[in-house]
């Protein structure tokens, strides 16, 4: 126990120190682990340039150039930057490896924190003014969804359980006339419902910039440069591992 609290007080020194005390904290934000690709300059919760991009393409070829393009606009420098925050998905593991290995350059390069946030996190967070259950979805193909549930009050949002993959006609049950409020992917995943429970609540697709105000609000998931603790949220294993098991099957 005095162990983990030493590692706990030596983690926060470290950002305490790589922080430079500022009025406000510019931000860095940007999710890679979809077709809704976005990239996100803030100052403390305010986004001050925004870039969308809805690609199939690989974000790898997008990224650094949109990430550049957003900083000239402000007049701003990489120098000042005081925090990176990336999208960790569900979504394309691809996509996915991008966000976060970039997310990680930077803090080093920099020596800044950076901060992996899930997509479904966001989405919940967007709908932090209701109060109440929360069901976050997005859409994983091949007729299934990524699903995380939330409760909400007084502005905060907080998980409940562990974030899950359904299939689509599991889901449509497990929500059924619960009272929830759904965000994310509905339109996709779930038929159109003209009243009752469970409601859809419209939320941005685009996570950047929930994303950055997460990480704004919440500094306990910061993470010092050159600190490897970034895991990806994959929920479904990726394609190579499967193909991988089933071979040794």
């Amino acid at each position: 126990l005095r162990l983990k609290r030493l590692q706990y007080i030596i983690h926060f020194l470290l950002l305490s120190i790589m922080m430079p005390l500022r009025v406000t904290t510019k931000v860095l934000s940007f999710d890679t682990s979809s077709a809704h690709g976005s990239i996100a300059l803030l100052e403390g919760e305010e986004v001050r340039a925004e870039l969308r991009v809805h690609t199939s393409a690989t974000h790898s070829t997008l990224l650094l150039n949109s990430v550049d393009f957003l900083l000239k606009r402000l007049n701003w420098k990489l120098e000042d930057l005081c925090l990176v925050a990336v999208g960790t998905g569900p979504g394309s593991f691809t996509g996915i490896r991008i966000g976060i290995a970039t997310a990680l350059g930077f803090s080093e390069s920099l020596s800044i924190p950076y901060a992996g946030l899930s997509g479904l996190d966001a989405l919940a967070f967007q709908a932090r003014c209701l109060d109440g259950r929360i069901g976050a979805i997005l859409d994983a193909h091949r007729s299934q969804a990524y699903y995380g549930e939330y409760e909400s009050r007084g502005g905060k949002v907080r998980r409940v359980g562990a974030y899950s993959l359904f299939n689509l006609s599991d889901l449509e049950r497990h929500i059924c006339d619960r009272h929830l409020y759904i965000v994310g992917d509905t339109g996709k995943c779930l038929p159109g419902k003209a009243s009752g429970w469970p409601r859809t609540i419209a939320v941005d697709p685009f996570l950047a910039a929930a994303i950055g105000r997460m990480a704004v609000s919440r500094r306990r998931v910061w993470r010092p440069a050159g600190s490897i603790m970034t895991e990806p949220t994959y929920i479904r294993p990726p394609d190579a591992v499967k193909n991988r098991d089933r071979k040794r099957g």
